[in-house]
């Protein structure tokens, strides 16, 4: 573990020791309790391999996610591929957002999540809100594959459809089968020419249908707020995550499209990264 945090350290990485922790538990198999009871031995030569290797994926800035093939959110544990984006604590707003606005938790909702991923929003609502149902849209095949073992393991399938689909072709809306009492979102909203300069976990992993948010980064937000209206029931709501910056204009987006927008909500850094409307 010691020489492992050396090689993560020479590649600019923080949190060495907890990453060479947990990569360590990845390759012997073990929990980080048992690896302390463990401690003083000898590891075999196949963990001593198999970290060797985990190690150097780490060292090319692979984000620990994909490694270790799972995350956290919302105390859940969801799988993750290079297929989807990785669950973030920011997005974590949305949900207590959302359980803000459907305060009554034993009520049939119905919910719609854009752009599902690997599901962290949609099945986290459909596990706090056990009466609910709800349609997931995802252009990507491979993400819905992620989304669907993430639906088994929380025990949602019978709540949860999975639907391929893309917003940006027409049409998109009229297959959902809605309108819902909630729409929430996390789509793409960094600059297109922003992309390169992010950290190299984000930019060289990340899928790029799941970042790419246009010229100025709100092309998802024009293009769904367009079908706000007829996706969400009067009374309804549309919650989405924006990028730092992005709340004032993302909310003039919605009330130009017949929505009427709320205060965004703030993550725990302060940053507005919620903007909800009401229709």
């Amino acid at each position: 573990m010691r020489d492992t945090a050396v090689a993560l350290t020479a590649a600019g990485i923080d949190n060495v020791r907890l990453e060479a922790r947990l990569l360590l538990a990845k390759a012997s198999g073990l929990s980080v309790e048992a690896l302390i009871a463990h401690g003083p031995e000898s590891a075999p030569p196949p963990v001593v391999a198999a970290l060797r290797s985990l190690t150097a994926r780490r060292v090319q800035r692979e984000p620990m996610a994909y490694i270790l093939g799972e995350r956290e959110f919302w105390g859940l544990p969801f799988k993750v591929t290079p297929a989807v984006l990785v669950p973030r604590p920011d997005s974590e707003t949305l949900i207590e957002a959302a359980l803000t606005l459907l305060a009554d938790r034993h009520r049939a909702w119905r919910l719609l999540d854009l752009g599902v991923g690997s599901g962290c929003l949609l099945l986290t609502l459909l596990k706090e809100l056990p009466q609910a149902n709800g349609v997931g849209l995802e252009a990507s095949h491979d993400a819905l594959a992620v989304a669907r073992r993430n639906a088994v393991s929380l025990g949602v399938t019978s709540r949860a459809t999975l639907v391929q689909g893309d917003w940006r072709q027409a049409g998109w809306e009229d297959r959902l089968g809605g309108p819902f009492d909630l729409v929430v979102s996390n789509p793409p909203y960094i600059e297109t020419a922003a992309i390169s300069g992010l950290m190299p976990e984000v930019s060289r992993y990340e899928p790029r249908a799941a970042l790419d948010g246009g010229p100025d980064g709100l092309d998802a937000y024009r293009t769904i707020s367009l079908a706000g209206c007829r996706l969400v029931t009067p009374g309804g709501h549309l919650l989405m995550e924006v990028g730092q910056g992005q709340a004032t204009e993302v909310a003039g987006i919605f009330a130009a499209a017949g929505l009427s927008p709320r205060p965004p909500w703030k993550d725990l850094g302060g940053v507005e990264r919620v903007v909800g409307a009401r229709h």
